[in-house]
């Protein structure tokens, strides 16, 4: 897999080029070049290689594991019947085992990382996103189940008032009373940042670039109070966009779009009480495309 390559690739060079190891007789480019590495950059490098070293440790053995199966030499894994209703618990851990599966057996992840067609995430987002299902991060991935409850404790921002059952049954697909509606998608914008510069620069650019059955089906999750919300709104002329408010996080917090490093503005599409596509770290220029992307195939 590329991955793998451009992981050996890191690590070759950042062996030969950015540190010495303890005791060493020979001179990395930097010092023949008579320059210095700080003992920082030099952590940082080891720390980057021992990343990609145990990233590619835990593929190797999930491949091989996975190859004495296919021999016969263990009992398959008996999946369950279509009959039997699993819980969520039990969704996620058949997720986590199908995601690593595909990862390994796949290159469609590598090859292309325009975001055009049904390609709606970049080279860094993938990595990183398989890096945090090796190391077992405690976070939403695409399939998992997506729960309603949250929604209830959203601040509608004309009201100031939370939404409630009632108002979640009115925004949350699979909650309404329409069966022709409880298939449809919900798209779902979120950042925790207040007053969040990147969010009110995406939610121009959507208002004017993403059509009306699009935006129909999205929200803006934000922890901006609503009068601050109902204002920026007003002031830039934007009237097509439904915003939610969440002050203290919850809803960000239970659908794990907090972010573990930074806060950033994230991206959900949800659909038959499951995460259907979920990005981190939407980048503002490409908010547009990504949505138009992640949607292209779903059937409402």
């Amino acid at each position: 897999m590329k991955l793998i390559r451009s992981a050996i690739s890191c690590m070759l060079a950042v062996a030969a080029d950015a540190f010495l190891a303890p005791g060493s007789h020979y001179l990395s480019s930097n010092q023949i070049n008579g320059n210095s590495m700080s003992s920082t950059s030099m952590y940082g490098a080891f720390n980057k290689g021992n990343k990609q070293a145990e990233l590619m440790k835990k593929m190797a053995d999930a491949k091989k594991q996975r190859e004495i199966e296919a021999s016969g030499d263990v009992a398959p894994v008996v999946q369950p019947s279509e009959d039997k209703k699993l819980s969520d618990a039990e969704v996620k851990k058949m997720n986590d085992m199908k995601r690593f599966e595909q990862l390994l057996g796949s290159e469609s992840t590598t090859m292309n990382y325009d975001i055009d067609g049904n390609n709606y995430k970049t080279q860094q987002q993938e990595e990183e996103e398989l890096d945090a299902t090796s190391r077992g991060v405690n976070r939403m991935f695409e399939g998992d189940p997506a729960p309603s409850e949250p929604f209830e404790g959203l601040v509608n921002m004309v009201t100031g008032n939370a939404m409630g059952e009632n108002g979640a049954k009115r925004i949350v697909p699979w909650l309404k009373t329409s069966s022709a509606k409880q298939k449809d998608y919900l798209i779902v914008i979120t950042d925790p940042r207040a007053k969040s510069s990147e969010l009110r620069s995406t939610l121009i650019r959507i208002s004017k670039g993403l059509p009306a059955d699009v935006l129909s089906k999205l929200v803006v999750i934000n922890a901006d109070t609503p009068a601050e919300n109902r204002r920026y709104l007003k002031k830039n002329g934007i009237d097509n966009v439904h915003m939610l408010c969440d002050e203290k996080r919850e809803w960000m917090r239970e659908y794990t779009v907090l972010g573990e490093n930074r806060w950033s503005m994230c991206l959900l599409v949800l659909q038959e009480k499951r995460v259907e596509k979920l990005v981190r770290e939407v980048d503002v220029e490409l908010a547009t495309k990504v949505i138009k992307a992640a949607t292209q195939k779903l059937k409402a």
